[in-house]
């Protein structure tokens, strides 16, 4: 669990998207969850994934030595499904859906959704899950940019 926290802190620390060449800018204040919800795709992605997953989404991210498991290639998702980007799967298990399939449930990926829905809070203070899919779509579109052709 230490580590996924160090991991979470990192990516919120570390990453920042710069400009459209890729160029990754260190930021000297971590980011907070409120800047979160205000970005798009490409920099959340950078924020919260690219410390893992590298930029490009090949799987080369600065946090990978500290890893126990390797870290999938997002780029070949659609290659091997038939060239067709599984969109729905992937929110899925942005969200934390597929949670003890996919990642297991010692120190894996991180489940966004449980982080995003406190980003807006509903009725009563209730969490907003819908709007933490809205952030797990936007994800999920962000990494299907980043398919090879």
């Amino acid at each position: 669990m230490k580590l996924m926290q160090a991991i979470v802190v990192a990516a919120v620390t570390v990453l920042c998207a710069g400009t459209t060449f890729g160029e990754v800018v260190i930021r000297e204040v971590q980011m907070t969850w409120e800047e979160v919800a205000e970005l798009d795709g490409d920099v959340v992605f950078n924020n919260l994934c690219a410390v893992c997953h590298g930029v490009g989404g090949k799987g080369d991210g600065p946090a990978i030595g500290a890893l126990k498991k390797g870290v999938p290639d997002l780029t070949v998702l659609a290659a091997n499904n038939d060239g067709v980007y599984p969109h729905k799967q992937v929110k899925n298990v942005i969200f934390g859906r597929y949670r003890d399939v996919t990642h297991g449930t010692s120190g894996g990926m991180p489940y966004w959704g449980d982080h995003f829905m406190y980003l807006r809070v509903g009725f009563n203070g209730i969490p907003h899950t819908r709007y933490a899919w809205e952030r797990a779509h936007t994800l999920s579109t962000h990494v299907e940019s980043l398919q090879i052709n």
